[in-house]
């Protein structure tokens, strides 16, 4: 039921715990990456892009173990989004076809699902913990995540790379 004026998204019985601003839709969704993060792994600097509304990234860890990226966030009061560039020489998820599989993703221990139609804006039956693959080329797959209040690990977990 969202509707959008000229400046603005409403949604009609919606209220501000269940929706995000269209700004930060906007923002995330801008061309290239303002921040990056030099993660260490296998004694090797790998720079990984990213862009973060609401909070701030702590740190990300390399779990070769279990072919994951581990970060830690601290959000705002209102929780936060990320978008991370994820090389594929870093971390991919691939069928043995070769073809591409989803990434799981899993915040503070609780595994939660890709949204089929994207990150949701206006009335939305979960918008936090939710994500989607908002990027992919042969060299680099892109991820959005939102993300709660409470929330502080976030992992990404493909089945190839680190």
């Amino acid at each position: 039921n969202a509707t959008t004026g000229e400046n603005a998204t409403t949604a009609e019985n919606a209220t501000t715990e269940d929706q995000i601003s269209s700004t930060v839709i906007e923002n995330l969704a801008r061309p290239g990456f303002a921040s990056m993060y030099e993660m260490r792994a296998n004694g090797d600097t790998v720079p990984l892009n990213y862009n973060l509304m609401g909070g701030r990234l702590v740190g990300i860890l390399a779990d070769p173990s279990r072919n994951s990226l581990d970060l830690a966030v601290d959000p705002s009061a209102d929780g936060g989004a990320m978008e991370i560039n994820l090389p594929r020489n870093v971390i991919d998820s691939k069928f043995s076809d070769g073809k591409d599989r989803d990434y799981t993703v899993i915040i503070d221990g609780d595994r939660v699902s890709g949204e089929a139609s994207g990150i949701c804006i206006g009335t939305c039956p979960n918008i936090f913990n939710s994500f989607k693959e908002s990027q992919n080329t042969g060299t680099d797959r892109v991820l959005t995540i939102v993300f709660g209040p409470e929330s502080r690990f976030i992992e990404i977990v493909g089945n190839r790379g680190i």
